[in-house]
């Protein structure tokens, strides 16, 4: 049986289940901003689903913008924020903050202002990608997605994608997922009492990609959407 065409899924559950009821308001109050985060294994295709989960929706979606937001009202170059974003690790930190400016203010320059900008973005519908967004907006009403998958099927996917052998796909899906779980630990873990990615409650679904397609994760995304509440209705772009 194959997987639906994301787009025609969600008109299909939306016309069986909301009809054509004005989306703009429910109960007579204005509609919550659709919020929702994405988080995501390497290899685990986890940006393709969220580009299609975004362009289904017709909202706007943060991956690297979100990291270029917060250089710019830091004023501060944005490839000096890359290892904070990217590569923290969870112990001592000393070394990493004397690449910034030299002072253990940084880190907390770094996340205050990462906090100002997803809570910025989330003021409307949008859908962000990485940087702890899911627990940043954890008081909020929002939709928190992890996608994951075996490191096996993820590095053969980098090693055809990138031309690599699977030994060294296997040694780069090891190292990026390292360094985000690090990140994530050393950004939120004195304001989070289980901040770890693997930790599973602190997600909404969890979908591993090792035999489902990013098309078919879509799907399943909106269903859950759908059965978590969220008002799809007057979202889906036309045919």
């Amino acid at each position: 049986m194959s997987t639906p065409d994301p787009h025609t899924f969600l008109k299909a559950i939306l016309a069986k289940d909301f009809g054509t009821q004005d989306a703009r308001h429910v109960n007579g109050q204005p509609h919550d901003p659709l919020l929702i985060t994405v988080s995501r294994d390497y290899g685990a295709r986890g940006e393709a689903i969220a580009e299609q989960l975004a362009s289904c929706l017709a909202i706007p979606l943060y991956d690297q913008e979100i990291l270029e937001r917060v250089a710019k009202q830091a004023k501060i170059d944005a490839f000096k924020f890359k290892p904070q974003d990217e590569t923290v690790s969870a112990g001592v930190s000393t070394f990493l903050y004397s690449l910034l400016t030299g002072t253990a203010g940084e880190m907390r320059t770094y996340r205050r202002q990462l906090y100002a900008t997803v809570l910025e973005l989330a003021k409307q519908d949008c859908l962000l990608v990485g940087r702890g967004a899911h627990l940043i907006l954890s008081g909020r009403k929002v939709f928190r997605v992890r996608i994951v998958g075996s490191k096996l099927v993820c590095a053969k996917r980098v090693a055809e994608e990138q031309g690599i052998p699977q030994l060294e796909a296997e040694r780069k899906v090891y190292e990026v997922n390292t360094k985000r779980h690090k990140s994530i630990l050393s950004l939120y873990g004195d304001s989070f009492e289980h901040c770890s990615l693997e930790h599973a409650q602190n997600f909404d679904l969890v979908i591993n990609t090792d035999h489902i397609s990013a098309g078919g994760a879509v799907s399943l995304v909106l269903l859950a959407l759908r059965q978590a509440g969220f008002d799809l209705r007057q979202r889906v772009l036309p045919a």
